[in-house]
């Protein structure tokens, strides 16, 4: 049983890798051929104010707006992040991957016979790149967030 788990979680990871590098360089190859989109930017229409009516004075003088500072550009590394689509699927791979090594883990300590030697550290090394990855994945949605237009 534990030998289908490890064989089919490893099946799965090849599989579902070489599918997102297909699937990543079909999208850069489609994107070169096709050209990059068109974005347009809508322009602000400017103010207008409306002038008093001259029959009418002001009662205090008008307040100068303060002064809205401007936003600052984000670092080159968050513009780099936000660009990086692929860190929340491969953090998903490495946490399903994760737990089924846990849970074969499990099963091996419930029998006779001890696991293969060094097992356990490729969980733990398995653990902290999935926490790693995750870590990474809120690091690009952040950094998505601070680079969005709008």
């Amino acid at each position: 049983m534990a030998y289908v788990l490890v064989m089919g979680g490893l099946a799965l990871s090849v599989s579902f890798t070489l599918g997102w590098v297909l699937w990543r360089s079909g999208r850069w190859v489609w994107g070169l051929v096709a050209g990059p989109p068109a974005r347009r930017r809508v322009q602000p229409k400017p103010r207008t104010r409306k002038a008093p009516a001259p029959g009418k004075a002001a009662a205090k003088p008008a307040r100068q707006p303060a002064a809205q500072p401007t936003p600052r550009q984000p670092w080159a590394l968050t513009r780099w992040l936000s660009r990086r689509h692929s860190a929340l699927p491969l953090a998903s791979l490495a946490l399903i991957l994760y737990g089924l090594t846990r849970v074969v883990e499990f099963g091996m300590t419930q029998r006779p016979l001890s696991p293969p030697p060094g097992y356990h550290s490729l969980v733990d090394v398995l653990g902290w790149a999935a926490a790693a990855l995750l870590t990474l994945a809120l690091l690009n949605l952040l950094a998505r967030w601070r680079c969005r237009e709008g």
